[in-house]
């Protein structure tokens, strides 16, 4: 039988959702790991959980990245022999019928990843858009809500941790097609999630996302674009100079505190550009 086990990176959690989604998932699963990344108010998390015999808390001194966190919570599940890991962030609501829906499909051939239709708050308050099967093959889910399977997280080498956060999920995904395993998405399965700070602008007639990101996150938008197609032998791809035209064009038009921002793009993009690449990510390397 499968062993399940669920992890929720944690950063600064709001604790009454935070305490709403993990009451949610203790009724679907009785293994629960919350990696937290330097959080200031991880004493309040403690109080609620430290206590809770199906609960661990495990603390990284200081803000390590999403990458190093996955990897950390996948770690924890190995050494408990577990064959599946649901990764979650603190601020995404699950539903009821989460891991009872993924569980009906954890044995077809060479799925590694199994998603839920993301319905992103921020940008649309209507029931979002699906197909009308069961199951759709996908490439790039965002990697709360996915269950992984452990087996091909071994596999791929795990996430890279030197990408920090952004293109974190794309690079695992593009690393699980490489090697010729599924990606799927459940369509009875809908996470609620709210990503980042976007709004929506229209442009003559035409609705564009605009995420509002930090300057930190800009950094590492920029930073990584680069890195990711350097990765895969794609960095000459005018999709890369296109990306960043796209994120400094943006910035300008329509984000506030537009001069740190702008700075932080063009240090990513520099630092992209030196960024070696220390592995062959394509294939097992380790």
């Amino acid at each position: 039988m499968e062993k399940f086990g669920v992890g929720i990176v944690l950063y600064n959690p709001e604790i009454k959702r935070l305490s709403q989604n993990v009451d949610t998932l203790l009724k679907q699963c009785e293994n629960i790991l919350l990696l937290d990344n330097g959080s200031s108010n991880i004493a309040a998390v403690e109080s609620l959980y430290g206590d809770n015999e199906f609960v661990t808390i495990k603390k990284l001194p200081t803000n390590e990245g999403i990458a190093r966190a996955l990897n950390e919570i996948i770690k924890y599940f190995v050494a408990d022999n577990v064959d599946w890991v649901l990764t979650m962030d603190q601020d995404s609501m699950p539903p009821k019928n989460m891991l009872s829906e993924y569980q009906k499909y954890t044995d077809l051939s060479d799925v590694s990843l199994i998603s839920p239709v993301i319905w992103d708050l921020s940008e649309n308050e209507n029931d979002p858009e699906r197909t009308d099967k069961e199951i759709d093959e996908i490439q790039n889910p965002i990697t709360s809500g996915s269950l992984i399977k452990v087996k091909d997280w071994k596999l791929i080498g795990g996430f890279d941790d030197e990408m920090f956060i952004d293109l974190v999920d794309f690079d695992y995904c593009r690393r699980l097609l490489i090697n010729h395993k599924k990606i799927i998405r459940v369509n009875s399965v809908v996470l609620r999630q709210e990503i980042g700070h976007s709004k929506q602008v229209f442009v003559f007639g035409r609705r564009i996302p605009v995420d509002n990101h930090s300057a930190f996150r800009k950094y590492y938008q920029a930073r990584n674009s680069i890195y990711y197609y350097k990765k895969y032998k794609k960095l000459s791809d005018r999709k890369v100079l296109w990306d960043e035209m796209k994120l400094v064009i943006k910035t300008i038009l329509f984000e506030d505190n537009k001069g740190s921002k702008l700075k932080s793009i063009f240090k990513g993009i520099k630092d992209g550009m030196s960024m070696p690449v220390k592995a062959d990510w394509k294939v097992k390397n380790h």
